[in-house]
């Protein structure tokens, strides 16, 4: 039986990655620590933001799952399916900073709304106030609820995924600052988990001691797999597009400090093509400025920023793992007018260039007519592949 990392990994497939917030592919995070948040289905991040043990949140089939690894355009990496997952204080602190013009070493008290039930965390609070540090409280769908704006006849409602607003003043009443919008962007996949997540319990309650082991197994490995499909990339961006451009324009009014995007690199990676490729252009202190081509920042409206990060797998344990810690990858600021000239203008000029992507819709038709009537369409040359846009 393989019980390491010398087990070799398959070059295509999906497979869960994380379960319960534990990592269990291409290795296995293992120890009493990783096993006991299994058998319980705690999840690690929000038990994290408040204090306190709290179960997974997702339905029966997909509990448990944090991530996945998938292949795409010939790359594997992690995708996160689970907006509890970035629930990182670190990382989120950072962003925060960002949206808000804290400096980096201004002290930062970074509070989940709920928690502000706890007498401990009021006298945080309190003294933080009296020190005239900084106080994020932040809402968000399982730690306090969502918030958001209120429809109107002429624009819609919508939510904030995470909501930061500073608290100014607490004696003797409550005194508000600005707010800041932070998104998470997820990944939805094709399909269902519900095979490989049924094998994986089914496991760990059988042999709860050999759960680990047996995850590294040829048959562990392909449990993990299980019924998995892949991303499903192209609906992610169309769903997300309008949202971003739209709360990058509110990023604009003097109540709201900025406006973020957190995704994932994977993520990132894969609206390269739907933004047309673009340049990121690095600047002194390290961030990146999508821009519209000139690289000048002073041209971009608003405070609206787009967080990519990835996952830290340096700290993997096969005996006392740990989650994996969000890492910051790319810093990039941008505004709504840029995503729109990339996403509107350029992609569907570049796709019509050079005229293949159009030149692929009619050979398709050509192809598929074949089926039906062979003898008006000869074969296409061996070897020859169809131009797609995707």
């Amino acid at each position: 039986m393989s019980t390491g990392d010398e087990a070799a990994i398959p070059e295509v497939g999906s497979y869960v990655a994380e379960y319960f917030g534990y990592q269990v592919y291409p290795g296995v995070a293992g120890g009493p620590e990783a096993l006991e948040a299994q058998q319980s289905g705690c999840c690690p991040f929000l038990s994290m933001a408040k204090s306190e043990a709290r179960p997974c949140v997702k339905g029966e089939t997909s509990r448990g799952v944090c991530t996945v690894s998938s292949v795409v355009d010939e790359v594997r990496d992690d995708w996160l399916v689970c907006p509890n997952r970035a629930l990182d204080p670190i990382f989120m602190g950072q962003a925060a900073r960002r949206l808000f013009g804290y400096a980096e070493d201004a002290a930062l008290h970074f509070i989940a709304a709920p928690t502000l039930s706890d007498p401990a965390t009021r006298e945080i609070v309190r003294d933080a106030v009296a020190k005239a540090e900084h106080v994020l409280v932040y809402f968000q769908e399982k730690l306090g609820g969502e918030l958001g704006i209120s429809k109107t006849p002429a624009s819609p409602e919508f939510s904030f995924d995470w909501t930061l607003v500073e608290v100014l003043e607490v004696t003797p009443l409550l005194s508000l600052g600005r707010f800041g919008i932070l998104e998470l962007q997820t990944m939805d996949f094709h399909g269902s988990y519900r095979h490989a997540v049924g094998l994986m319990r089914s496991e760990l309650q059988r042999n709860p001691n050999g759960f680990h082991d047996y995850l590294q197994t040829g048959e562990g490995r392909s449990s993990l797999s299980e019924g998995m499909e892949t991303p499903n990339l192209s609906n992610v961006f169309k769903r997300t597009f309008y949202q971003m451009v739209y709360k990058f324009q509110l990023a604009g009014h003097s109540d709201c400090a900025g406006s973020g995007f957190a995704v994932p690199r994977s993520v990132w990676t894969s609206w390269a093509r739907h933004l047309a490729n673009p340049s990121l252009v690095e600047q002194r202190d390290g961030t990146f400025i999508l821009g519209r081509g000139d690289g000048d920042e002073a041209s971009l409206e608003g405070n609206s920023w787009i967080f990519v990060f990835e996952l830290d797998k340096s700290n993997y344990s096969r005996n006392s793992g740990t989650p994996n810690v969000i890492r910051p990858w790319r810093v990039i600021k941008t505004d709504a007018e840029t995503l729109i000239q990339m996403a509107l203008r350029e992609s569907p000029a570049r796709a019509l260039a050079d005229g293949s992507p159009i030149f692929s819709v009619t050979e398709r038709a050509r192809q598929k007519i074949r089926r039906h009537w062979p003898a008006v369409v000869p074969k296409s040359r061996a070897g020859s592949q169809d131009s797609t846009l995707f």
